[in-house]
Parts: structure tokens; sequence; C-alpha cells
């Protein structure tokens, strides 16, 4: 069977049908928030990486519809700013200089202004709190900082809402650590930090934030993600807090429990079955899903001690 889309822009052009897609009477056919919000996390990464200009143009167009539709829920969005960003980084023009800017590099940078000001007025919404406008915000930051690819040189291939510090060492830890913890510090600065850190392999600063913060439920869904990314049993605890806390936004609750499906074992199992069927659609969704992630990663070990056994003989 098939595991891939034959190119990036197939596989563009699929999320972007996914999303797109009507019922006859005019809603969305796929309704779930979790899809649709996953659809726009992989609009924006596989955008990014795209090298053919129709493929990362679809995604970004797909992505500016959702973003710009009041009937969509928040936390997709959410996730279709910070994909735009992410499609905006992967194409943005080398800052090297040299050539003079032909006609499809003045028409993508008269692109990216026109949505540089569409996200600096949305981030403005609702007095700049909320996850659509923290999103935003770090978006509009993230232009305005990052000139060129946002893949950090670093284990992870993701293309992330900010970079870690390139030159940060392990000793630096402590330090990134304060300026994650300062909940009334800038968030992108805070983003920041919290990517150094992981960068650094610093999963019990992060895990700690997680459980210590109050000031933003967007900073706090992606502490969980980059815990999940870790892969620490670490984080576990923490994340298991985050999913049992009812009144925790549930883009927090979705995370906790996808991060929890990544890094397994018994203890983030438990959890998983306690609430894969919460009154929350997503979090019970995500619940199911990282179930059937730890289930996975658990076969693919035993195959591989299969094989590493077979091997000795």
């Amino acid at each position: 069977a098939r595991q891939a889309a034959p190119s990036l822009a197939e596989a563009v052009a699929l999320l972007a049908a996914a999303l797109r897609r009507r019922r006859p009477s005019g809603g969305a056919l796929f309704e779930s928030v979790l899809f649709r919000h996953e659809c726009c996390y992989l609009l924006g990464q596989l955008g990014a990486d795209c090298e053919d200009d129709g493929g990362r143009r679809l995604a970004y167009a797909c992505l500016d519809e959702v973003l710009g539709d009041d009937g969509e829920d928040e936390v997709t969005r959410h996730e279709a700013a910070e994909g735009i960003a992410a499609v905006h980084s992967g194409g943005a023009p080398d800052d090297g200089g040299g050539a003079e800017p032909g006609a499809d590099t003045k028409s993508a940078d008269l692109e990216a202004t026109e949505m540089f000001k569409k996200l600096e007025k949305l981030a403005s919404h609702g007095g700049g709190r909320g996850p659509l406008a923290e999103t935003c915000y770090l978006a509009v930051e993230g232009m305005r900082r990052l000139r060129s690819r946002r893949v950090c040189a670093c284990q992870y291939a993701s293309h992330d809402p900010a970079i870690g510090e390139p030159g940060a060492r392990p000793e630096d830890a402590e330090r990134y650590a304060e300026r994650l913890q300062r909940q009334d510090g800038d968030l992108f600065d805070r983003y920041v930090a919290m990517f150094t850190l992981r960068n650094l392999g610093a999963a019990q600063p992060l895990a700690e934030a997680l459980a210590e913060d109050r000031s933003s439920a967007v900073l706090r869904h992606e502490l969980a993600f980059v815990l999940g990314q870790m892969e620490s049993q670490v984080a576990v605890d923490a994340l298991v807090r985050s999913l049992r806390a009812v009144g925790e936004h549930d883009m927090v609750r979705h995370e906790a429990a996808i991060a929890l499906g990544s890094i397994g074992g018994e203890a983030a199992k438990a959890a998983l079955r306690e609430f894969a069927a919460d009154p929350a659609p997503m979090v019970a969704e995500s619940c199911r899903v990282a179930l059937d992630t730890a289930a996975y990663w658990e076969a693919w070990e035993r195959l591989e001690e299969r094989m590493r056994g077979q091997q000795a003989e």
C-alpha cells in the first residue's frame, strides 16, 4: 500500500481538497476540529517544504481561506495562522542580495505585505488575548524577525513559530528557563526560550513551565507539543495533569494527549483511556488517536526486537 503522496504538491492538494469539501447544505463535509486543525498544520509544514510554486501557493491560499472564515473554530484558525507563517518562511526570498527581484518575487512580496496587515489586525482581536490573536502576533513577529527558512540547525525538522538560539549551550538552560517562566514577558521571546530548551534537551524546565504557566493557552499547547517531540518520560506527569485539567483550554488538553501518545508507557496510556470519552470532542478524539499512536509504536518495537533476535540466531 502507498504510504505517501507522490509529491509534496499532491499532498498539499489532497489536504486542501479535504478542508474545502462541502456538504450540499453548504457546511464542511469534515467537521472535526481535530481533523481540520491537523490539516492546517500539515499544509503549513508541507507548504513550507514544497519546491513547487503552485503547491506552495495552494497551501497559502487554503490557509488564508480558513483564517478569514469566522465560521471555523478558533483552534483551526489559530493553526491556519501558524501555517501561513510557516509557508511564508519556507518561501521567503533569500536575504543574501545581489540579483534584482523579478516579477514573481515582487508579487510574493506584495502578497506577504497584505498577509502581514491581515495578521496584524487579527493580532489585536479581543485585546490581543486568546489563541487566535496570540498566534497572529507570533506569526507577525516571526515574519518580521526571521527572513530565512524557519528550521533550526538541530534534530527537529519542523517549521516552528520561532527558532531556538543557535549558539546556546547546556549551561545556558537555566537562563532560558527563567525567560520562559517570566509570565509577563514578551510571548515571542518566551517562544525562543522554549525552543532553545527543546534543542538543548532540557525537558524538566519545559515540563515545569507547562505545569505552572497561567498566562497563555497558546504557550502551554506549544509546550505540550515540544515535550511530545522530545518523547521524554520526565514530561508525563505534567502532561497528564494538563489532560486532566477539565477547565484547561481544549487545545492544551488535545496537545497533551497527542504528546502522551508519542511518549507512551503505562501511565500515559491509562490517562488517555480515562479521557477517550471526554465530553470535549477534540480531547476525546485526540486521546483515541494517541492510543492508536502508542499501539503502533509498541508493535513496531516488538517487530524490531523479533528481527534482531532472528539476526542473532
